[in-house]
């Protein structure tokens, strides 16, 4: 696949801008200088920007980009980086995005206590009734999110290794942040409100694929990143989930017990991560992400064939397969 993230996103290169300086503006503090070193940092370690991204197309697929629409893709995106803020002090993280995390280098207090300064920060935007409407949507993520991370807790507390379970906690963490910035874009657009179900459904399949990818790419030794982190955080994902199911009962025990043991060394990690690599989970995984992956192009089918839709159906196959 050619297409660069640029190249998918130029219809919407200005309303990216925008976003990007009035992101800038609306995180300063003024007279707090510990804070606005906090949000700069935090804000400073941008990704992809894929949520703001998905809620400019989805607008303009289906109706047009409104000042509605920026102010939506601030809420949510602020929503996301106040969850990550919190996510690393739960997960005792001290690196995201190979850069120190906030509670790394500020302590778990402080990245707690901007995490919550961001969440109103992100109401404190909504302005009109037009954004009370989208009250639901909100709430619904900030609901979703913390369902997700008690759902995974449970999970590891409980060794529970299911596919139902999984599939819970990747909707709540993932997924339904996707989910919302695709409704938030349909709902602010002005227009086609009867494709709701359709948008939904490819958010929702778009986020699980998005982060079932993300479990493939722990077990890709041509990512440059390091393998098997997943492994040694005790976290359940899908090719482990189809590697028990491979193997013979009285094994099944004795991996769960190295999954959950503090004291994995390097070696035994690389041991266990090559025999899942020459298993069939990752194919089946695989198999699962295309699942996924083609039930949000199918949603996209009954967009309008325009410019932006063209755009989502390209940022499909980047975010899903790109690097598999």
């Amino acid at each position: 696949m050619t297409n660069s993230l640029n190249d998918i996103t130029s219809c919407i290169s200005t309303e990216l801008k925008v976003f990007e300086n009035e992101l800038s503006s609306c995180l300063i503090e003024k007279g707090n200088d510990s804070l606005n070193a906090i949000l700069s940092y935090t804000f400073d370690m941008k990704g992809k920007r894929v949520r703001p991204i998905l809620s400019f197309l989805s607008a303009g697929a289906l109706g047009t980009i409104s000042k509605q629409t920026m102010r939506g893709a601030l809420i949510v995106e602020l929503l996301h980086t106040a969850s990550l803020l919190h996510d690393d002090v739960l997960d005792n993280s001290t690196k995201r995005r190979n850069k120190q995390t906030v509670n790394a280098l500020w302590g778990n207090r402080l990245a707690i206590l901007a995490g919550d300064y961001i969440y109103g920060k992100a109401l404190s935007l909504i302005q009109t009734q037009e954004d009370f409407n989208l009250m639901p949507v909100y709430a619904k993520i900030a609901m979703d999110l913390p369902i997700g991370e008690i759902s995974e807790l449970k999970a590891t507390d409980d060794i529970d290794v299911s596919l139902s379970t999984y599939l819970k906690v990747i909707y709540g963490k993932t997924a339904s942040l996707i989910e919302a910035s695709v409704l938030t874009g349909m709902l602010s657009c002005g227009k086609h409100i009867e494709f709701k179900n359709q948008v939904k459904e490819f958010g929702k399949n778009l986020g699980m694929a998005f982060q079932i990818k993300d479990d493939i790419l722990d077990y890709d030794t041509n990512t440059g990143k390091p393998k098997g982190i997943d492994i040694k955080e005790k976290k359940i994902t899908l090719p482990l989930i189809y590697y028990l199911e491979e193997v013979k009962k009285e094994d099944k025990q004795e991996i769960i017990d190295f999954l959950y043991s503090e004291d994995k060394t390097e070696e035994k990690v690389n041991y266990f991560l090559d025999k899942i690599i020459q298993s069939q989970a990752i194919q089946k995984t695989k198999n699962k992400l295309m699942e996924h992956n083609q039930k949000a192009l199918n949603a996209l089918e009954v967009f309008p064939n325009n410019d932006f839709t063209k755009a989502l159906k390209l940022l499909v196959q980047y975010l899903t397969i790109r690097e598999l």
